[in-house]
């Protein structure tokens, strides 16, 4: 299998300048054929404000409108030719059911088969890991008998600072479930951030549990030296040709391991409109893609 057979998709969160049929309009210009819903709630101190990532949009959609909406919604997609891949809220194990069904409910109306949910945040110092764990899968399989019967996979995101930030991480939730119940978002450019590991193994981890992928870029950045003289760094969003990860070498190892999963982009890079980031996006990622495929076909090794 070739990396440039990916389909590839859009987080429609990084897109907050355009509505709805101007999202889908410039998805189906690109080539972009799988789209993720971002339901959220805008705090009440963005609305009015310029539009960001994760401020104010001009689609204001929030998990009861998709909801509600949703026949109307699932028809603009079908118009455009562009699936509903799935929804992506932000909602978490400890949420209440019926926030959670909301979720469930809003993304099997609109057509979309997985919805993101996420373990709950993990303490902010020294705990019991295996306890916690044991909680998380336990919440896990009480939400696979709510989301079986509306034919909606749950899917856990490799995030930084969660209970699932690498691949090992995020097995020990899901090897406990079969792939069709949950899955897991391979999220390449937190694999920069936490959760740094070699590609080849990363995908001998999951393997079936990968459902699909996020990607984007960040590099890590100097914020000085502390008054004893530590340089500390963070995390910086930034072009996928500019990151700290080789996406050609990533893309590679799910090529070799026969992982045929949708790309779907994810790329916040600051001051730069959404609809730019996008089409940028496609195309270094049509590179890298490239790039994968030759490097797979001379037995190149990164």
């Amino acid at each position: 299998m070739n990396a440039s057979e990916l389909p590839l998709g859009v987080m429609a969160v990084m897109l907050p300048e355009l509505d709805l049929d101007e999202q889908l309009s410039l998805c189906r210009s690109l080539g972009v054929t799988h789209y993720t819903l971002r339901p959220r709630v805008i705090p009440d101190a963005e609305r009015g404000r310029p539009y960001s990532n994760w401020g104010n949009h001009k689609f204001d959609l929030t998990p009861q409108r998709l909801l509600d909406e949703a026949a109307t919604i699932r028809e603009q997609l079908d118009d455009a030719g562009i699936m509903a891949f799935g929804t992506a809220p932000s909602a978490k194990t400890a949420d209440a059911d019926e926030q959670l069904r909301v979720d469930l409910e809003g993304a099997a109306a609109v057509g979309a088969g997985r919805v993101r949910v996420n373990p709950s945040p993990y303490p902010d110092r020294p705990f019991d890991y295996e306890a916690q764990v044991r909680r998380e899968i336990d919440r896990y399989a009480e939400l696979v008998e709510m989301a079986r019967p509306l034919g909606i996979k749950l899917v856990i995101e490799t995030h930084s600072r969660s209970l699932a930030a690498s691949p090992a991480l995020a097995w020990n939730i899901c090897r406990h479930f079969d792939p069709a119940d949950v899955g897991v978002i391979f999220d390449l450019a937190n694999f920069s951030r936490e959760g740094e590991i070699q590609p080849h193994l990363a995908v001998s981890v999951l393997g079936k549990y990968i459902d699909h992928c996020h990607v984007g870029a960040s590099r890590r950045v100097s914020v000085g030296r502390d008054e004893d003289g530590f340089e500390g760094r963070q995390s910086q969003f930034c072009a996928m040709a500019d990151g700290d990860l080789h996406l050609p070498t990533w893309l590679k190892a799910l090529s070799q391991a026969k992982i045929r999963v949708p790309l779907v982009i994810e790329d916040y890079t600051a001051d730069v409109p959404g609809a730019q980031r996008l089409t940028d996006s496609v195309q270094q990622l049509r590179l890298a893609m490239a790039a994968a495929d030759r490097s797979r076909m001379n037995g190149y090794s990164a």
